[in-house]
């Protein structure tokens, strides 16, 4: 989750010529296979889980925060909300991610971090929640510093009324990770890209740490707990916002939301990183320290989500920070990494326009065209090679995307391309 406490105002790029790198015309994908035209994709169906959805029989939340007049704090359980992350099965469901909880490591200790399946239903119009998979753990004790809930209570100098802490555990909290992307491995483990450290974590099909959390080489954010008396050179919620797998399962691709220090020293604010970790035979990964380059269209903008559709190509969704009357910039790009060499700039074309998808059966009970204008758009996935899914994190209980008053509801939109994309089929 990107705190609403972190938005800056949108800073116009200098220079037409920042933006060469990136840009390139809309150029076949393949013999005679044209890249889909935004003005031709069009919304398919809509639907929506409601806002105070929580996981039943779960523990109460919310107790760092304060809530708002139409949902107030502490909440009765844990919240299906914030969906950063994304993985659709076979079946038609998708397993969405939940990300730290209440926007930052100081107000999300009782969030527990889990992954859930949903059932969008765009007849109906209801996407169900089906169940949670399970909360995150580390039971082997690979997170080598303290955690939440086996000693970060105890420790704390003061709690909330009405919290008190749990009997220690491994379970893990939004206090201790946050995390913005996942990939299911081809051995059916998890991967997931988070914003503290940054980190890559890898977790069996239980949810439970496999091994210690992966550091980016040279990357640091405020949050990291490792930090010391170090200078981060990353800013807070500008980790791995996307995580891309390759078809064949073996290599790793984590995004950063924003610009490193170092980068926004050298000129390079509307850089983002797109780094390489091969997944060993054993099972482990590791980053190789090279990355090659994304320029957003605006040093203000940010990365939503980041997936493959095929070896060299993916998808990326760069946004702005506005929201409601304010969001102008919503937007997913066809990215191409052919012949680009470690710290080039991948290729981008445009492929739909969130602000303005042509919606003629008026799905959802929406305009035409029908317009996306949520704070943060985390969520893409590929349901065939003509149709992409888009979710939101409704950051809850935020309001703003839809209502000043009525907190937003995490939505489920599906869009049909123009043409088809070259999608690998390992990737369905």
């Amino acid at each position: 989750m990107t705190s609403r406490r972190s938005v800056l105002p949108a800073v116009a790029l200098a220079g037409a010529a920042l933006l060469a790198p990136t840009i390139a015309a809309a150029t076949p994908t393949g013999p005679g296979r044209p890249v889909p035209s935004p003005t031709t994709a069009k919304v398919l169906g809509f639907s929506v889980l409601p806002t105070q959805t929580y996981v039943p029989g779960s523990e109460p939340s919310g107790h760092w925060t304060t809530g708002n007049a139409a949902v107030p704090s502490p909440y009765p359980g844990q919240p299906v909300q914030g969906f950063s992350g994304t993985h659709r099965n076979a079946d038609g469901s998708y397993l969405v991610l939940s990300d730290n909880g209440f926007g930052a490591k100081t107000n999300s200790q009782d969030a527990l971090l889990a992954l859930h399946r949903i059932r969008p239903n765009t007849k109906t119009g209801a996407t169900a929640y089906e169940t949670t998979l399970f909360t995150f753990s580390d039971p082997k004790r690979l997170i080598p510093w303290q955690t939440w809930r086996d000693g970060g209570c105890a420790a704390a100098a003061s709690l909330p009324a009405g919290y008190s802490c749990s009997t220690p555990d491994r379970k893990l909290t939004g206090w201790d990770f946050d995390p913005e992307s996942l990939q299911v491995g081809t051995d059916g483990t998890y991967w997931v890209g988070e914003e503290f450290g940054p980190y890559l974590l890898h977790f069996d099909a239980k949810g439970q740490l496999l091994e210690a959390p992966i550091a980016t080489p040279g990357v640091k954010s405020p949050s990291n707990p490792t930090l010391g008396s170090a200078t981060p050179n990353l800013a807070n919620s500008k980790g791995f916002e996307g995580l891309a797998i390759s078809p064949d399962g073996r290599t790793l691709y984590p995004m950063l939301e924003g610009a490193t220090a170092e980068d926004k020293a050298a000129n390079l604010a509307s850089d983002l990183r797109i780094y390489e970790a091969p997944i060993a035979k054993d099972g482990t990964a590791d980053f190789t320290g090279d990355f090659r380059r994304y320029r957003m269209e605006d040093p203000a903008n940010a990365l939503g989500d980041f997936i493959a559709i095929n070896k060299h190509q993916f998808l990326v969704i760069e946004r702005d920070n506005g929201q409601g009357p304010t969001a102008v910039f919503k937007r997913i790009y066809l990215v191409d990494t052919r012949g680009v060499a470690a710290g080039g700039y991948v290729k981008k074309t445009l492929l739909v326009d969130l602000m303005n998808v042509p919606n003629p059966s008026g799905a959802g009970g929406f305009g035409d065209p029908f317009t996306f204008p949520f704070f943060t758009i985390e969520d893409v996935e590929i349901v065939d090679n003509r149709t992409i899914a888009v979710m939101n994190d409704n950051n809850f209980p935020a309001a703003g995307g839809r209502s000043t008053t009525e907190p937003d509801r995490n939505e489920f939109v599906l869009i049909r391309l123009g043409s088809a994309l070259q999608v690998d089929h390992r990737l369905l």
